[in-house]
């Protein structure tokens, strides 16, 4: 089991939307923020707007000093990264990432960086907006967002514990799971509304031009809030979909046979049957917000 240093420079890489977040919400705390992204012009906006402290061209330099390093990049992404500079960090240092899916990200991390002594902790904020990039971030983004981190048979419990302190340093609430109970997690509570929007969008609004108009006149709040997260990008959606192939065709069946029960339901003109399904839902999502408001 490797060593664990005591965390003191805090490197995120990727400065878009969660990343840059993520440098905002650290502010006046006790980390040094070190932070690197392609772009030079981002690293540049990142430095005068008070994101991170310290940037610099050669991303090797900058995870030469990191205790910590967050992963804020796609799945693909963090996976090379994890595989191209694993002798980057210094022994004792910990890894962590914020991607979706966990299972092949927790297996890459741990088959790359503990040959090196490098600890690796799968990280997941459930945070983020349909929008993308650093002109999105804003500082309370993760403020009491749940945070999932994955434990093995592999993990430091002293990693563990000093990642869950970190997120739990700008308010967030932390959970820890196995990586397979988290990736089947994420496929109810996450993946699946995205199939959800889509499916939804399409329905609406892919039509013919001449009814395009009057869809959209008719399209109001309801249509608004449930078709949101269509906005975000195709790109990521379908790395995350890909990389949890299994559970997320796992429940979209199971939202296929609810589907095909209210489509009879309906079919049967059964109102009452359908009022009680309407009684249903809004009994378990009222139950939801007042969770999320305590």
């Amino acid at each position: 089991m490797a060593t664990v240093n005591k965390i003191e420079n805090i490197a995120i890489i990727g400065l878009g939307l969660l990343g840059a977040s993520l440098g905002m919400a650290l502010r006046g705390r006790a980390y040094h923020r070190l932070g690197w992204t392609r772009r030079s012009e981002v690293r540049e906006w990142a430095l005068e707007n008070n994101v991170i402290d310290e940037t610099c061209e050669d991303i090797k330099d900058l995870l030469a000093k990191a205790d910590l390093t967050i992963l804020c990049l796609p799945i693909p992404k963090i996976m090379e990264y994890i595989e191209t500079y694993a002798d980057c960090w210094k022994p004792g240092a910990i890894v962590s990432d914020i991607g979706s899916v966990k299972e092949v990200i927790v297996n890459c991390g741990e088959k790359f960086l503990t040959p090196q002594g490098v600890n690796f902790v799968g990280g997941h904020p459930m945070a983020g907006t349909e929008n993308n990039g650093p002109d999105a971030a804003f500082e309370k983004l993760y403020l009491n967002a749940e945070v999932f981190v994955t434990k093995t048979a592999n993990t430091s419990t002293q990693a563990l514990e000093q990642v869950k302190e970190f997120w739990e340093s700008i308010g967030t609430k932390v959970v820890d799971l196995e990586m397979r109970e988290h990736d089947n997690l994420v496929a109810h509570t996450s993946h699946i509304s995205h199939i959800t929007a889509l499916a939804l969008t399409e329905t609406v609004l892919d039509c013919a031009p001449e009814t395009l108009a009057l869809r959209y006149s008719g399209c109001a709040s309801g249509f608004r809030d449930a078709s949101r997260i269509s906005s975000s990008s195709p790109s990521m959606w379908r790395e995350i979909i890909e990389n949890n192939q299994p559970a997320v065709l796992e429940v979209v069946r199971e939202l296929g046979k609810r589907y095909a029960m209210l489509s009879e339901i309906i079919e049967n003109k059964d109102y009452d049957k359908l009022e009680s399904e309407f009684s249903k839902g809004k009994k378990l999502r009222d139950a939801w917000i007042e969770y999320k408001n305590n």
